[in-house]
C-alpha cells in the first residue's frame, strides 16, 4: 500500500498501540461542527487559517500491535536548572501579564517554540521508519497519550499528552479539567493558589459547557496527576451527551479550552493571535480517533513537536505553553514551558 497519511496513537497505560494507514489525503473539514460524521483520526490546530486547517485520515488500513517493553527511560529527575529568559519571552510576558493584570482578561496562555537539529536519518511520511522513535515514546511515557501522525497538509507531529478532550463510546464521554503544573516529587504536592487558580477557571469553564449538552454530569476532583517529570491537578467528568447533539457540536463548544487559551475564550484567542509573536499550528489542538472501532480518544496537542526535513538534517519545532494569571512570575514560567519541552526532548535526542 501507497501510504499518504498516517497516524500511531498509543492509549495511557495500554500494553498495545493502533497505526492507522491511507493511501489519500486526508478530508478537509469546513468545520469542527463534522467531527463524528464518518470514522477516520482528527488532526486539528489551534484555529483554522490558511496554512492549518481541521483534517481528518480516512483509514483504509488500521493495525494493532503489542507493544515491547526494551527502550530507554525519561530521566527520574530534572537534571538542568534552566537559564534566564529569553527577551523576546520576557517581552510577551509581560504583555500578557499586563492584560490579565488589567482586569479585562481573567487567564490568558503563553506558548513559545524552540528549534533543534536532530540525529534522525529518516523518511517521516513512512510509518515504518517512525515506528521505533514512536515506540520509544511509549516505553518512556506510559501515562500518557502518544500519537505520531503525519499528512500532507498538517507535515509530521510528535504528541505525548496528558490532557484529554473528549474521550468514549457512543455518547458516554468523559472530559477533563487539566492546569497547573508543579515538578514531580514523591509525597504530597503543596499547591499554591496561583496553580489552584488556573486550573479553577478551566474547571468552571468546562462545567458550564457540559450543564448545557447533558442532564448528568459527574464531576470528580481536583487531584494531582503525574505527567512524565512533571504533576498537574486535575478534574474529571464523565457524562451522556444529549442526543439531540452530535459530537462535533459538542467539540466545537469545548475546544479551545482555558488550559490552552484563556479567558473569556475569543477574547483571549485574538489576544493570543496578536501578541505571540508565531503561529500555533496544530499545537494546543487536538487529534486523535473518531469513532474508530466505536470509540474516540481526543487528546490536546501538549507536549508535541513538528519534525521536518532540511538542508543540515530533521528539525524539530518543539512547543509548549504556561498559564497566565496575576499571580504569575516570568522565570518560573520560562521554566515550565522548558520543562515541558523536556518531555519530547528526551524521546528525540
Amino acid at each position: 500500500m501507497a501510504v499518504v497519511s498516517y497516524a500511531f496513537y498509543r492509549l495511557p497505560y495500554a500494553d498495545s498501540y493502533t497505526l492507522v494507514e491511507s493511501e489519500q489525503a486526508p478530508l478537509q473539514l469546513g468545520g469542527l461542527e463534522e467531527l463524528g460524521r464518518v470514522p477516520g483520526f482528527a488532526v486539528v490546530p489551534f484555529h483554522s487559517s490558511e496554512s492549518s486547517s481541521p483534517l481528518l485520515i480516512l483509514p483504509d488500513s488500521i493495525t494493532v500491535r503489542r507493544l515491547g517493553t526494551a527502550g530507554r527511560q525519561a530521566p527520574a529527575t530534572e537534571t538542568d536548572a534552566g537559564h534566564e529568559p529569553e527577551p523576546a519571552y520576557a517581552a510577551a510576558f509581560k504583555a500578557f501579564h499586563d492584560a490579565v493584570c488589567g482586569g479585562k482578561l481573567r487567564k490568558l496562555v503563553l506558548a513559545r517554540k524552540k528549534q533543534l537539529i536532530l540525529r534522525l536519518d529518516c523518511n517521516l511520511a513512512d510509518p515504518t521508519a517512525m515506528r521505533e522513535l514512536f515506540e520509544r515514546a511509549c516505553n518512556m511515557y506510559p501515562r500518557l497519550m502518544i500519537m505520531l501522525y503525519s499528512t500532507p497538509q498538517s507535515g509530521t507531529w510528535f504528541v505525548a499528552s496528558p490532557e484529554i478532550l473528549l474521550d468514549g463510546r457512543g455518547r458516554s464521554l468523559h472530559t477533563v479539567a487539566l492546569a497547573g503544573t508543579m515538578p514531580f516529587q514523591e509525597g504530597i504536592v503543596d499547591w499554591s493558589d496561583k496553580n489552584r487558580h488556573e486550573q479553577h477557571i478551566v474547571e468552571e469553564y468546562i462545567e458550564g459547557i457540559l450543564g448545557q449538552v447533558s442532564a448528568d454530569v459527574l464531576k470528580d476532583g481536583p487531584v494531582t496527576m503525574r505527567a512524565g517529570n512533571l504533576v498537574h491537578l486535575r478534574t474529571d467528568f464523565r457524562f451522556h451527551l444529549d442526543p439531540k447533539l452530535a459530537l462535533g457540536q459538542l467539540v466545537s463548544r469545548l475546544h479551545p479550552t482555558p488550559a490552552v487559551c484563556g479567558m473569556p475564550k475569543q477574547e483571549a484567542a485574538a489576544f493570543i493571535s496578536e501578541n505571540e509573536g508565531f503561529d500555533r499550528r496544530y499545537y494546543s489542538g487536538f487529534a486523535g480517533p473518531v469513532d474508530l472501532q466505536g470509540e474516540t480518544h481526543l487528546y490536546v496537542a501538549l507536549r508535541c513537536a513538528e519534525l521536518y526535513s532540511a538542508a543540515d538534517g530533521t528539525v524539530a519545532s518543539l512547543y509548549a505553553g504556561g498559564g497566565i494569571v496575576p499571580g504569575s512570575e516570568c522565570l518560573s514560567e520560562w521554566l515550565e514551558t522548558e520543562s515541558k519541552m523536556k518531555t519530547i526532548q528526551y524521546v528525540l535526542q
